[in-house]
């Protein structure tokens, strides 16, 4: 408690206690991204070949109050994300995201936009590895992040074998104004997966969002989210064109789960992605 000294004005005792809430308070969560519940494999489309992704999930529980001024908190939220994408070389695919959302109170809204680029090792180079980069830059309304302006680096680690994949992406991002501006924030997930050899994979998922860099967050107010998932899986393996696993012709992912702290965020969800390349 800030005890006003004598003589002090009751308005700048005030303002001494807000200096000192920011000064010495808890510094504020990062967020796992709520419309692209993915991780990344090093598969691009052919050069030429386009291709669409549609992102859906749902949080069946979470947080109801909001983080910020202006945000639509995750309890119930629907989203639904629109992802074409084009290759461009066998190691380039340019993709962008155009993100829906509707929640309780008569909320749904167009809820923002990102632009990205995909960068892999082709597959004659690595082998069995998988190698990446992807870059993305967003624009996105307060509803759905406290700074309109961000960007994001993903790389992608991982390796494939005949029947096991394993990949990883040690996310870094930052908002691109605000006090906080250029502070980088660290978001890893990573995935396990088994082929069945049935047509569809099964495995794991997890989710984390640790914090800034600079400033891990405590263990209790991190968020961390265990989804259990399916992924199509083709029968024969596609033809090569370059990309380590090529894009298969369909794709689908689904997943349910949810977080394993009370941090914050979606507390169980369900997501499915559903994706063609042409």
């Amino acid at each position: 408690m800030v005890r006003q000294p004598p003589g002090m004005p009751p308005a700048r005792a005030l303002a001494a206690a807000a200096v000192l809430a920011v000064a010495f308070g808890p510094v504020a969560a990062a967020a796992i991204d709520r419309f692209e519940i993915q991780v990344y494999e090093a598969d691009v489309d052919a050069p030429g070949q386009l291709g669409l992704e549609v992102h859906l999930n749902y949080t069946a529980q979470g947080t109801k109050e909001p983080e910020w001024p202006g945000q639509v908190p995750p309890w119930h939220a629907f989203r639904v994300t629109l992802e074409p994408s084009i290759g461009v070389t066998e190691w380039l695919e340019l993709g962008a995201y155009f993100q829906f959302m509707t929640a309780p109170g008569g909320v749904a809204e167009y809820a923002g936009s990102k632009a990205r680029a995909k960068l892999v090792v082709p597959e004659r180079i690595s082998g069995s590895w998988m190698l990446g980069m992807n870059v993305e830059i967003s624009s996105v309304p307060t509803s759905v992040e406290a700074e309109r302006w961000g960007t994001e680096l993903r790389p992608i680690l991982g390796w494939h074998g005949a029947r096991w994949l394993v990949s990883v992406n040690p996310i870094v991002g930052w908002t691109l104004g605000g006090p906080d501006r250029f502070r980088p924030e660290f978001e890893p997930c990573g995935k396990v997966a088994w082929d069945t050899l049935l047509g569809f994979s099964i495995g794991a998922e997890y989710y984390t969002s640790l914090g800034f860099l600079d400033e891990l967050l405590p263990v209790k107010d991190q968020e961390h989210v265990l989804l259990a998932v399916l992924d199509l899986v083709p029968r024969a393996p596609e033809p090569p064109a370059g990309s380590p696993a090529h894009a298969p012709e369909w794709e689908l992912n689904v997943g349910i789960g949810g977080a394993l702290t009370a941090a914050p965020g979606p507390h169980a969800l369900v997501k499915a992605i559903v994706g063609r390349s042409f």
